[in-house]
């Protein structure tokens, strides 16, 4: 899927009254899990994962590999 809408872990940000909100924003609360490395092995930078915005309004180029209903 190209968007977010319906995924089990799409978190959209509410109204005060629990409808949804009109600004479409959200995130994404699917938790990467970084391989741990062998001792002898280490990253040349630390990886990071930003903070999964995503929005009712847009779409991505490609499907995501972690779209579940």
């Amino acid at each position: 899927m190209k968007t977010c809408i319906g995924c089990k872990y799409a978190d959209w940000k509410r109204s005060k009254n629990g409808a949804l909100h009109p600004s479409g924003e959200g995130q994404c609360t699917y938790e990467v899990k970084i391989p741990q490395l062998p001792n002898a092995k280490s990253w040349s930078s630390k990886p990071y994962v930003s903070y999964g915005f995503i929005s009712r309004k847009n779409s991505f180029d490609t499907d995501c590999l972690h779209y579940t209903k």
